[in-house]
Order: C-alpha cells, then sequence, then structure tokens
C-alpha cells in the first residue's frame, strides 16, 4: 500500500489506450477538483506576532494558507466511490484546471473531453447558470492531529435562509452559536438534470473519513460545530500543543536530523530548514492516538490505503519512521506571537512531513538465516515535501536502522536481527525509490575493496566479455541479498543496473571504430538477453496467459524488457 507520490516518477510507457494503466494525479478527478488540503504554518500569517493561531477557523488575506502549501487529493474512490460529488462541480477556476491536467494526463487516442468522473456529476454542463459548485478546504493543523473544513458553496438554485425564515424544501441543519445570525446555503433535494445533490453534511461525512478528526466546520462563513469529529479527550496532550497545533516535541527516538530547501510563502520563495527522522514503537502509550488521527490521509494518496492498529502485536509489531520539519517560534504559548506584540523566548516545534509504517515479524525458517522480517507497509510524504530526497533519507534510514536493530534500544533484548527489509505490493514511484536506494548501496559496496568477497566475481570478466552477462548464481545473489536485507529479487535488480551502468561507461570510452561497434552490439544483445531471462523466470504466469502463443511471447517479452531498460536508465540518469 505504497504512496505512489512518494518519489512521482513514470516507470513505463502506459501501454496502450486504457486509463487504467496510468497512475492519476492530483486534480484530475470531479471530486479531486472540488476538494483542497492545506498545511497552516506561521509564515503563513503577515507577521510572526500577529499569528494569535497556527489554524484559524475561517480563512483570512492575513492567514491564508501559502499555496506552495496547498494541495488536492490524488484518490478519491474511498470517500465518493465514482470520484464525484453528486450533483456539484468544482469551481470554475478549479475546473479549468483539472481540464488542463486532463489534456495533459488522457492517454493515447482517448477523445474524452472531460474525465468520466465529471459524467457522474448529475449537473447538465449546458446549464451552467444552475450548476452548482462546491470548494471543500481542509485546513491541516501543523502536526496534522487536527483540521477545520471550510466549505463555499455557490449556485442559481441553493437555497439560502435565516434566523426569520426557512425555505420549503430541505436544508442543511445548523447549530450556530447563540445570537449568531446564520446565513448559509441548503442543499437541494434534486438538482436541474432530476439527479441527487449529495448534502453538505453528508459530504463532510465523507471527507472525514480521509481527513484528522475536525475540529470545526464552516459553510459559507456560517458555523456548523455539531459536525465536528474531534473528541475532546484530551489523554494525548503530553505530546500534542492543542493551543498552536503543533507538536511540543517529535514522536519517538530521533535518528536524524538534516537540512533542506523548502518552499516559501511566496511563489519564487525557497528556506532552509530542519528535518528531523524519528523511530516510534507502535506499543508506546502516545504513538497510537497520533497515528490514527494522521493516517486517514492516505486514503487521498495511497490507492488501497486503510488504517492500521499500530499498538496491535497480532503476529507481530508495528513501528512507525516519522518525518518533522522542525520550526523556531517566538511566543510563551508557541503561536507566533503574543497580544502585547513583544517577542519571548523562542521555543522548537515540530510540524508532520510524512511517515513510514513497519510491520516486523518473525521469519524462524528462512534461509539462509532465520531472523526478523521487516516490511514496508504504507509510506506517505505529504505534496508539499516531495520532490526534495525525503524518500531516500527515510527509506536508507530504514536500512540503517535493520543493520543497527540488535544492538539498539529498539531491539527486545533476544539478540534476534532483522534479516530484510521488503515493500508490501509496492507503487510505481515506491518501485523507483527504493530501486534507486538499493543500488546505489550495491555500487558502493562493489567500490568497497573491504567487500571484495561480495562482488569479486564482477571482476572475473571484462565488460565486453560476453562470460559478463552470464546469470548471477543462486549463492551470490544470496550473499547480496543478506549484505543489504534486500530481497533476491531486489538483488538480481541491482545487479542488472550495475552492469548496465559498467555497459554505458564503457560505451563512452571507447573511440566508436567499426571494431567497436561490432563489441558495443555483442554485448547489448549478451545484456539483452540476461534481462529477458530474469524477467521470464519472474513472469511466468502472465507469459503463459498469453493466448497467441510464442509470437505474442517474445513480443510482450520485448515490451516488457525495454519498460525494464527505460526504467534503469531514468533511475541513472543515462541518455539512450
Amino acid at each position: 500500500n505504497c504512496v505512489n507520490n512518494l518519489t512521482p516518477l513514470l516507470l513505463t510507457d502506459p501501454g496502450g489506450d486504457s486509463m487504467d494503466a496510468k497512475e492519476p494525479v492530483a486534480g484530475l478527478s470531479a471530486a479531486s477538483s472540488c476538494i483542497r488540503l492545506s498545511i497552516c504554518l506561521p509564515t503563513d500569517a503577515s507577521s510572526a506576532a500577529s499569528n494569535t493561531s497556527a489554524i484559524t477557523p475561517k480563512t483570512t488575506s492575513s492567514h491564508a494558507p501559502s499555496s506552495k502549501r496547498t494541495f488536492r487529493p490524488v484518490f478519491t474512490h474511498q470517500c465518493f466511490p465514482n470520484e464525484c460529488l453528486p450533483g456539484w462541480k468544482p469551481t470554475a477556476e478549479a475546473e479549468r484546471e483539472s481540464q488542463q491536467i486532463y489534456d495533459s494526463w488522457k492517454v493515447g487516442s482517448l477523445d474524452d473531453e472531460v474525465h468520466p468522473s465529471y459524467e457522474q456529476c448529475c449537473v447538465s454542463s449546458s446549464e451552467t447558470s444552475n450548476d452548482k459548485r462546491v470548494d471543500v478546504h481542509v485546513l491541516l493543523a501543523p502536526s496534522c492531529h487536527t483540521c477545520n473544513v471550510e466549505i463555499q458553496i455557490t449556485g442559481k438554485d441553493i437555497a439560502t435562509y435565516d434566523s426569520d425564515g426557512e425555505p420549503e424544501h430541505k436544508k442543511l441543519k445548523s447549530n450556530p452559536s447563540e445570537g449568531q445570525k446564520t446565513n448559509a446555503n441548503a442543499e437541494c433535494v434534486e438538482c436541474q438534470s432530476g439527479g441527487g445533490v449529495m448534502n453538505v453534511e453528508e459530504i463532510v461525512q465523507q471527507v472525514s473519513l480521509a481527513v484528522p478528526p475536525i475540529a470545526s466546520v464552516h459553510v459559507n462563513s456560517t458555523s456548523f460545530n455539531d459536525w465536528s469529529t474531534e473528541s475532546k479527550d484530551t489523554t494525548n496532550a503530553i505530546i500534542l500543543t492543542r493551543k498552536s497545533k503543533y507538536l511540543s516535541q517529535p514522536i519517538g527516538h530521533v535518528l536524524k536530523r538534516y537540512q533542506r530547501k523548502v518552499k516559501g510563502s511566496t511563489n519564487n520563495d525557497t528556506e532552509e530548514s530542519t528535518f528531523v527522522i524519528t523511530m516510534a514503537k507502535g506499543s508506546d502509550a502516545t504513538v497510537a492516538p497520533y497515528h490514527n488521527a494522521i493516517q486517514p490521509m492516505a486514503r487521498w494518496f495511497i490507492e488501497t490505503a486503510d488504517d492500521v492498529d499500530v499498538s496491535s502485536e497480532d503476529g507481530g509489531f508495528w513501528n512507525v519512521l516519522y518525518l518533522f520539519q522542525e520550526h523556531t517560534l517566538s511566543s510563551p504559548d508557541t503561536d507566533g506571537g503574543n497580544d502585547s506584540g513583544t517577542m519571548q523566548q523562542q521555543s522548537t516545534r515540530y510540524s508532520l512531513a510524512g511517515y513510514i509504517t513497519l510491520f516486523h515479524f518473525h521469519s524462524p525458517f528462512r534461509k539462509p538465516q532465520p531472523g526478523i522480517v521487516v516490511r514496508v507497509c504504507q509510506a506517505l510524504i505529504l505534496p508539499p515535501y516531495q520532490r526534495a530526497g525525503h524518500g531516500s533519507e527515510m527509506l536508507q534510514i530504514v536500512y540503517k536502522y535493520a543493520d543497527e536493530y540488535a544492538e539498539s534500544a529498539f531491539s527486545d533484548s533476544t539478540g534476534i536481527d532483522i534479516v530484510e527489509v521488503n515493500v508490501e505490493d509496492p507503487a510505481p514511484g515506491f518501485i523507483a525509490l527504493r530501486d534507486l536506494v538499493d543500488y546505489k548501496r550495491f555500487a558502493s559496496l562493489a567500490s568497497d575493496i573491504g567487500n571484495g568477497n561480495y562482488i569479486k566475481y564482477l571482476e572475473e570478466h571484462n565488460v565486453t566479455d560476453n562470460e559478463y552477462y552470464s546469470p548471477v548464481s543462486e549463492e551470490q545473489l544470496q550473499a547480496v541479498s543478506s549484505k543489504l536485507k534486500i530481497t533476491k529479487r531486489q538483488a538480481q535488480i541491482v545487479h542488472e543496473m550495475f552492469k548496465l551502468a559498467k555497459l554505458e561507461e564503457r560505451k563512452q570510452s571507447l573511440d566508436r571504430t567499426s571494431n567497436d561497434d561490432d563489441t558495443i552490439q555483442s554485448v547489448e544483445t549478451q545484456y539483452r538477453l540476461m534481462v529477458k531471462r530474469s524477467i521470464r523466470s519472474n513472469r511466468k504466469e502472465e507469459l503463459g496467459a498469453c493466448t497467441g502463443g510464442k509470437k505474442e511471447q517474445k513480443a510482450l517479452l520485448e515490451k516488457w524488457f525495454q519498460d525494464t531498460l527505460t526504467h534503469y536508465r531514468s533511475l541513472m540518469g543515462i541518455r539512450r
């Protein structure tokens, strides 16, 4: 269930005209275009001293979240099955953006003018004057343990009501504070085309499936606090600074601190910031309440995401690797300022940037060595922090953690070591990330003279020798797999990438005479046969399912090889 935009790389050609073959993107569907999420940080205020709340009930110009930290969902089907909000369209601007995204995304000869989800909106496109439009804005606290929801709805036939009267048809229910005048848009029972319109309360209910506990809801600036889903339980107050919505300390044990540039509050602004990677035991009392609050967000970015109980020890145990951004705030209550405007002592607070859940289980019969297997189950880097190398940092920390586990504070003192790190159902982006990280670790191993026993066989032949491309033996794969704590399949992949890199290096060093060209053609043929043998071994069932006989199998195998070659070249920055 690994998020596909942890490292947003498209691995292979989509293959034909099927939309199912291509990964969706944010803002593509009708529902995605109706929903925005924003991380509200203190730099979003007009000044630190005026920032009296890190997440305000209603968006104002001085506290509006930066567009650099505003993003849309990728997947919406778990909340809205048809990827739309029935009866509602996104705002006109969001719809135009969605159209542009679809035009650049759609595959091959598809001639649909709009994404199919728009056909489910049940609003006639020809009756634009009657279109009901909605913008659902989720304002995330920096810690992401809570949020506010602000909804703006428009439309000619949307009824309004106030304290002096009510429309005849069904309306939104509101519980405003005493003395507050109510002026909210109400839902219509049916839209112009005859289909049902999802009422706004139901929209909030469905959105709540994929956001942290909701502290407040506003519809067209009117409060609907009875729709809040935030628990009044304060048992986890020791880790949350609830007034400012930051973490007062990072969750778990700090494993690494590093600097990274982040997107600033203005369009062309970048800022140097400190990030912290921590490891938290799922069994710790403070971890599960926090993780239960943040993990619903994964539904927007992981196609098959579901909630897990990280405190459970059924069949194994959980640890969570967290990524936090560090902030220095100037206020006694950590809100960035105070009512008097006097600067106070600075304090350090933390906001969430991502996490990886790790399930540990014992594998007593694993060969050649029994031990603990760690499975990466969910990996999420929030969109504002993507493409900055955080995913690579976190995965490398996972391997370092595995290498040092037996002697670390996380060990159960039995001396049992972690013998393998694998990934549950990796999405394309995570496949790319893992392949690149594993390749770099293998290349480092190969360049280390002290590790010669693991890669000595790679030096027995020259890159231009046909024998260099002979299959790697089971013993050799197992040795590399055990050393790097990766699967044997990953060991095969890094060998293929390593040999391709060496082949490309040799090609660049040749004078390209006719003899050289013949040599290159020969070794490229040997490399192709080596990779195809590996693909055939790992995709036997798919090849066996071909109904076109050997001809179809041959064509499919060639396509898979070209996809693999493109993938390897892309990861290593090799131009054709």
